[in-house]
């Protein structure tokens, strides 16, 4: 084949779009397949640099969008914990103001438990034998002008019921003259009828006359009634009198049985005040020997005790015998760290130390209080105790000082594990110089503040302030550590407090053994031991070691005090209760006499208001009688006058009218008797409102002195009890200001917490915002991924598009060289090969149906004896033309004639195929074979491309 080639490609996407098809010339040699191979390398890497774009961008949105999810996370998480927090300040809160509302009362309650203190330590400076005895005069004297305020109350009350006699009677008079007045008012009616009759009968008038006689009838009807109504009336009197003389009797044994249940009263109030004053006395006692009860019971709830657990006794015993019981020993150890547990003591936390450098007094304290401890353990162990004197607790400060402040010897080192452990060589040097009778240490590292770095490891931390109570604290503690948590120690602190007896275990143990404690420079403490003999000193002088069996055996007899005075209280108690239920009984008698005297009184009240009413409607009855009678003498004087002759009828005219007159004067005097019966009646009604006065001012005056006896009574009281109350006043500031203080101490222990939980809170909020921030940021960086995932996305889809296109092209560009070669050389199938003109089988050429296949993969008909020209007419409309040679020469045929043409074309440049048409202004002619094939072949490329919905590239 030739060394050089003609090989057609496209220009470009957009130019074959908009000109069909450009085709260039590139000349190439006979090494183009591996050029192509080269190419084809170049656009798969391409493809793979494009897919891993698109991977690596998926993988950064997978990662952001993780992160995103995971700063969200974080941010609920955030809330919660903030949410939480808040809440957990809130509810603090809530404790911080009532911690705070009881501090305030209990500041209140310290205030007036001190006012009454106060008082009472005045009352106390006044409570003198002659203070008493004047309380107790003034008492008297109060009594006395009780009495006579009684007395005053009592004649007040003669005079209130001389005065409302006075009013009664004066009533009485007053009623009496309304009636002596409305009588002669009906006299001087009466009179002037009988002027006007007298003038009728001197008249001599029918009328006049028959008036008369109707007025006799009526009169004499009148008289006959009201002799009935008198009659009647004075059944009732004799009555009404009958019921008060009933009345007056039961009321006098009414107020007999007062009388009777008032000194039963008396009686039993004295026996009453005398129980209630046993019982007030025996229950003082029994408060009192509740306090001092109380009192070493609160001593016993802060004596600090160690209690072994059980079995534990026979655990270590077995133990030193060769028994394997350290096991044992630890599972009741739990037990022991987990029971005991020191008691604080408010007194020591206010006394501040320096446990470098202790006083005297408080290296004795320390060791007497770590003394009793082990000496409880002794006890429960059943071994000799250990004692505490001068020398012994000199001893332990010596030799603090002396073999590990002064060399420096760190026992247990800055790292906890490496330090030099005892300075057996220091111990023994004191022991000799101090004459002590061998020598055994525990030690602890006590109140040394051992703590971790930022890398975890232990190191040594600076030591807090420390009081007594939290040096007692600390040794508390090391006693009951190395008694129940000693295994890795082979339990030999235990063993060494325990001092089984040199007889019994000679390696920890000292017969008669001392002990002192101290603190070294480093705050570790050290319980040193040393036998006392006769004549080394440290058994010279020996401290009283505190023990709760003395404060058991006080509580006992305290106890049995109580019992007794609780017993005596209890019957006081019955003997005050049966007093009282008797007075209560008594109470009620006199009450019910005393109502039984109200009734009673009021029955005769009502008796007697009967037996006056019956009597004055007797005397109303009566008068009205009598004035009836009267009328009817009158009427029958009238009567008879109409038979009288005219002098006497005249001499009856002016008889009347005297008589009118004389009426007339009577009635004023009547009117005047009234008004003056009326002044009375008001004087004494004014009288009666000033003597009911007095009574309220005296009674007044007799609570007001009841009152000032009640005080005069409390103040002799006070006196008398004075030192009692002072007592208990001091006792109530006590309670109040211990209240105060604890109070005080849970406020601020709640106030504490509160502000911590602020703290946290304020940490939570800042991690919500710094969450929020984060997700901000998440979120920002997922939407950049994703961004920068489209971008690769629509890359690879763009690059894969032009593959796609390229790849077609090519296709058919190898399909055009394949037909030409076909077509040039005459390939075509014999016996089911592919040979040429000549008949020689075609190397690398196949047969697929009835079409044949080149080395390229591309499927083309074989030649056949025709050829297909393709001419352009004058409007640039391709017009192929086949010429098919048969044996009887040539025919001409139209394309749809065409059995598979395979055109021939011959290859221009780009310049060429430009000036051919800027020259022909037209497309190219029949005759210009290849041109016409090529532009055939762009259209068809540039429709394909239409398909594909490639966008041009703008230049």
């Amino acid at each position: 084949m030739n060394s050089k080639k003609k090989i057609v490609t496209l220009a470009g996407v957009s130019l074959v779009a908009t000109a069909g098809v450009v085709a260039s010339t590139n000349e190439v040699k006979a090494d183009t397949t591996s050029d192509n191979a080269q190419a084809a390398a170049t656009s798969q890497t391409a493809d793979q640099q494009a897919q891993a774009k698109v991977d690596q961008a998926q993988s950064n949105v997978n990662s952001a969008s993780q992160a995103t999810s995971a700063a969200q996370s974080q941010l609920d998480s955030a809330n919660a914990t903030n949410s939480a927090a808040q809440a957990d300040v809130n509810s603090q809160q809530a404790i911080v103001n009532d911690a705070q509302a009881k501090v305030d009362a209990a500041t209140s309650s310290v205030s007036t438990a001190q006012d009454a203190e106060t008082k009472a330590q005045q009352n106390a400076d006044q409570a003198t034998s002659a203070n008493i005895q004047k309380a107790q005069d003034a008492i008297a004297n109060q009594e006395a002008q009780i009495s006579k305020d009684t007395d005053a109350i009592n004649d007040a009350n003669k005079a209130v019921s001389d005065a409302q006699s006075t009013v009664d009677a004066a009533q009485k008079k007053v009623n009496d003259a309304t009636t002596v007045r409305d009588n002669q008012q009906k006299n001087v009616d009466a009179a002037n009828d009988a002027v006007k009759n007298a003038q009728a009968i001197l008249d001599n008038s029918d009328q006049a006359k028959k008036q008369a006689q109707d007025a006799l009838n009526q009169a004499n009807q009148k008289v006959a009634d009201d002799t009935t109504a008198v009659n009647n009336k004075q059944t009732d009197v004799n009555n009404a009198a009958e019921a008060k003389k009933n009345a007056d009797e039961a009321l006098k044994n009414a107020n007999d049985a007062q009388n009777s249940a008032q000194k039963n009263k008396d009686a039993k109030q004295v026996i009453a005040d005398e129980t209630s004053t046993a019982l007030t006395n025996a229950t003082a006692a029994v408060k009192d020997a509740q306090a001092k009860a109380d009192a070493i019971n609160d001593k016993l709830a802060s004596f600090n005790t160690i209690t072994l657990p059980a079995g534990y006794k026979e655990a270590i015993t077995g133990l030193i015998k060769g028994e394997d019981s350290s096991n044992a020993l630890t599972m009741l150890g739990q037990n022991g760290l987990r029971n005991n547990q020191y008691k604080s003591n408010k007194n020591d936390q206010k006394i501040t130390v320096d446990y470098n450098n202790l006083t005297e007094a408080q290296r004795q304290e320390l060791s007497i209080f770590a003394t009793g401890l082990i000496n409880q353990i002794q006890s429960q162990m059943g071994t000799t105790k250990t004692s505490v004197s001068p020398k012994s607790v000199e001893f332990a400060n010596k030799v603090v000082k002396e073999a590990y402040n002064d060399p420096s010897w760190d026992g247990f080192g800055p790292h906890m594990i490496d330090g030099k452990s005892h300075n057996s060589d220091g111990l023994q040097k004191v022991s000799k110089e101090m004459n002590g009778n061998s020598v055994l240490e525990n030690m602890s590292s006590s109140i040394h503040n051992y703590t971790y770095d930022d890398s975890g490891n232990i190191v040594s931390g600076e030591i807090a302030p420390q009081t007594m109570d939290s040096l007692k604290h600390a040794l508390y503690d090391d006693i009951v550590s190395m008694m129940f948590d000693d295994a890795d120690s082979g339990w030999g602190h235990a063993l060494t407090f325990i001092n089984f007896g040199e007889k019994d275990w000679s390696i920890q143990s000292i017969d008669n053994e001392t002990m002192g404690v101290a603190f070294d420079k480093y705050g570790y403490s050290h319980f040193d031991f040393t036998g006392a003999t006769s004549t080394n000193g440290f058994g010279d002088n020996k401290f009283t070691v505190p023990s709760n069996d003395e404060l058991i055996s006080e509580l006992s007899s305290a106890n049995t005090v109580l019992q007794s005075t609780k017993t005596d209280q209890a019957s006081k108690q019955k003997a005050n209760d049966d007093a009282q239920n008797a007075l209560s009984s008594a109470n009620q008698v006199l009450v019910a006499a005393q109502n039984d005297v109200k009734d009673k009184t009021a029955t005769t009240q009502k008796a007697n208001d009967n037996l006056t009413t019956a009597q004055n409607d007797l005397a109303t009855l009566q008068s009205q009688l009598s004035a009836d009678q009267a009328n009817q003498k009158q009427a029958k004087t009238i009567f008879d006058s109409f038979d009288a002759d005219l002098v006497t009828k005249q001499a009856n005219l002016q008889k009347a009218t005297d008589s009118l007159k004389a009426e007339q004067g009577r009635l004023a005097i009547a009117q005047a008797d009234l008004d003056n019966a009326n002044k009375a009646l008001s004087d004494a009604n004014n009288n009666l409102a000033q003597k009911k006065q007095v009574v309220e001012n005296d009674k007044e005056a007799l609570k007001a002195d009841n009152d000032k006896l009640v005080q005069l009574q409390n103040n002799l009281s006070d006196l008398q009890n004075a030192p009692k109350l002072l007592s208990a006043a001091k006792e109530q500031v006590a309670t109040a200001q211990k209240a105060l203080a604890d109070a005080q101490e849970a406020y601020n222990v709640a106030n504490d917490k509160l502000t911590s939980l602020k703290q946290h809170a304020a940490g939570t909020a800042t991690n919500v915002s710094k969450a929020q921030q984060a997700l901000a940021e998440a979120k920002n960086n997922e939407d950049a991924a994703k961004e920068a995932l489209n971008q690769a996305q629509q890359a690879l889809t763009e690059l894969q598009q032009k593959e796609a296109l390229a790849k077609q092209v090519a296709e058919e560009q190898a399909k055009l060289v394949a037909e030409k070669e076909a077509k040039d050389n005459g390939y075509h199938i014999e016996n089911n090969q592919v040979v040429d003109a000549k008949g020689n089988s075609v190397n690398g050429w196949t047969v697929k149906g009835n079409q044949i296949v080149s080395p390229t993969n591309a499927t083309v008909d074989p030649v056949v004896s025709a050829t297909t020209n393709v001419s352009v007419d004058s409007k640039g409309q391709v017009q192929p033309q086949t010429n098919a040679t048969t044996n009887n020469g040539i025919k001409t045929m139209g394309v749809a004639e065409s059995a598979n043409p395979v055109s021939t074309a011959t290859v221009q440049t780009r310049e060429q195929y430009k000036q051919q048409l800027k020259s022909n202004n037209q497309l190219p002619q029949t005759g210009n074979n290849d041109s016409a094939v090529l532009s055939l072949a762009g259209v068809a490329l540039a429709a394909m491309l239409s398909l594909f919905g490639i966008k041009k590239r703008e230049y």
